[in-house]
């Protein structure tokens, strides 16, 4: 014992000894095979043996915490894990749950960022049961590390375990694909809007989530989220979506055609600064510094044209790029199994996507000549 005193640095052997005479647990805190285990008080770090020996004199479970299973995990996630870990275990006092083989080997098989996540949700929200339940570790395991660490982070940040760990969202998430996974878990976490991000009519819209990719999925959920800042009473902002007088049900809109009009008017802008500038550096006009009339009307006329020509050039190259773009969008969709079609070129009856009237149901399929109606 005096020799593992000697071993370590000052500030653990203090608080080995303030952990000896806290719980008297003398018979296991001088078991010769945890004094030659000097190597894991070097490696996990001061902080984490201050949580370490805090655990043990909080929870007196001595025999546990020096189980060579519970350090070798400690060891393989890393000091700040580990801080984390050693830290769950005082403030929870679940002991058996928290030391457990199948905690243990699914700690380590997260790694340190993830772990380290894991734990501080277990500290934050207090519900060892949820966040320890085999189903909710399969899940995560089944996720990988990256989406896991999203998943307990907005567990961490939202403190509603129970909502996050229930069926309905651990299917929806496996459902909707790994990335717009992701994108939901940081969605709840920034926004921590549960209500809205675990109602039931959300998590029915996989198929939905799931067609439309991630990078909409994540706009979709924070749109969804923004439903919990807004009083039921409050109409919506402008340029939002409205309810559809023939009672469809509106789709997310993926269309957004830039019109490239702050670049068109810059352009326009730039050749009218060009063109003076160069006109009164190269041609001084008339004497003194005063135009002279006709050479003044020429330049205005000169100018005129150029800016004439450059509208019309500007133009193309903004609407060669507008096409541009809505083949890529177009490329993307289908891509994800949105098919589109130019509702133009048909013969105008499909029920769903031409009104009565015959003018066509634009708030709910985007644009005619852009439609994503799955009839026709």
């Amino acid at each position: 014992m005096l020799e593992f005193g000697r071993s370590v640095d000052a500030h653990t052997a203090e608080w080995y000894f303030w952990a000896l005479w806290g719980t008297r647990s003398v018979a296991e805190l001088t078991e010769p095979s945890f004094l030659r285990d000097v190597d894991f008080f070097r490696s996990v770090g001061e902080p984490a043996v201050v949580e370490y020996f805090v655990a043990m004199r909080e929870t007196r479970a001595v025999r546990e915490l020096t189980d060579p299973r519970v350090r070798e995990m400690a060891r393989s996630i890393g000091p700040d894990a580990a801080v984390e870990y050693f830290g769950s275990l005082w403030e929870t006092k679940c002991v058996d749950e928290l030391t457990g083989r199948t905690v243990l080997d699914f700690a380590r098989s997260l790694g340190g960022e993830t772990a380290k996540e894991y734990f501080l949700a277990i500290r934050e929200t207090r519900d060892v049961a949820s966040l320890t339940d085999l189903r909710v570790l399969l899940f995560a395991e089944r996720e990988g590390p990256r989406i896991a660490e999203e998943y307990f982070r907005a567990i961490r940040e939202t403190r509603a375990a129970q909502p996050l760990t229930g069926e309905a969202v651990r299917l929806f998430a496996e459902s909707i694909g790994k990335p717009s996974a992701l994108a939901y878990f940081r969605a709840v976490g920034s926004t921590r809007a549960i209500r809205e991000l675990t109602d039931g009519a959300l998590l029915e819209m996989a198929g939905v989530v799931r067609s439309i990719g991630s990078d909409a999925a994540l706009d979709y959920f924070l749109a969804a989220a923004d439903r919990s800042s807004r009083p039921s009473g409050e109409a919506p902002a402008a340029g939002a979506p409205k309810s559809l007088a023939d009672g469809g049900v509106p789709v997310l809109t993926l269309l957004d055609i830039p019109t490239y009009l702050g670049y068109r008017i810059a352009s326009l802008a730039a050749v009218t600064a060009c063109f003076w500038s160069s006109l009164f550096v190269a041609v001084p006009l008339g004497s003194g510094g005063d135009p002279v009339p006709l050479e003044l009307v020429g330049a205005v006329a000169g100018w005129a044209a150029l800016l004439t020509a450059s509208f019309f050039l500007v133009g193309k190259m903004a609407e060669r790029s507008g096409e541009e773009f809505l083949n890529r969008r177009r490329r993307l969709l289908n891509e994800h199994g949105i098919r589109w079609h130019d509702c133009g070129t048909t013969d105008r009856r499909c029920p769903l996507c031409w009104r009565a009237d015959h003018t066509h149901a634009d708030g709910r399929f985007d644009y005619q000549r852009f439609c994503r109606c799955p009839a026709c």
